[in-house]
């Protein structure tokens, strides 16, 4: 079990996502740039308040080809979708106890991009959020959510 944020956590979730046919059957053709960016919001133990963590998705033809952290500041324009979360809701998404299509339909979550792809691959996102919930063993050395 990897610790969450590590970059064997990245890659396990990667080789997941490559693993699950409905993945590849659900996302869209052609290349996607997602960037993920979590902002501590002081209740997460693993990214203080304040602080903030980016990582990338490149999503190719269905496959995952990457998924990584980033060490700079990103380039937004670089990518197609942005999602914004505080550190505490992603972090909860990825223990299966935050459903993310309810909170992004709050506004919990910001996202950026075309929406009209995101419509019409709203499917992707429960797969997405079922990988993370379900098949990833992520290990919390710091607490597991709800904090």
């Amino acid at each position: 079990m990897p610790d969450i944020y590590t970059k064997e956590w990245y890659d396990e979730i990667r080789d997941l996502l490559n693993r699950n046919p409905e993945v590849e059957k659900h996302a869209p053709r052609g290349q996607y740039k997602v960037l993920a960016e979590l902002r501590g919001d002081g209740n997460s133990p693993y990214i203080a308040s304040g602080k903030e963590l980016s990582f990338g998705i490149l999503f190719d033809d269905g496959k995952c080809a990457d998924y990584y952290e980033l060490d700079a500041p990103p380039v937004r324009n670089d990518f197609d979708f942005i999602f914004e979360f505080p550190a505490a809701l992603f972090e909860g998404v990825a223990a299966g106890t935050v459903d993310p299509i309810d909170a992004g339909l709050k506004g919990t979550i910001k996202i950026t991009g075309d929406m009209r792809i995101l419509i019409q691959h709203a499917e992707l996102v429960n797969i997405l959020h079922a990988v993370y919930a379900k098949e990833v063993e992520t290990s919390w050395p710091k607490g597991r959510p709800p904090y």
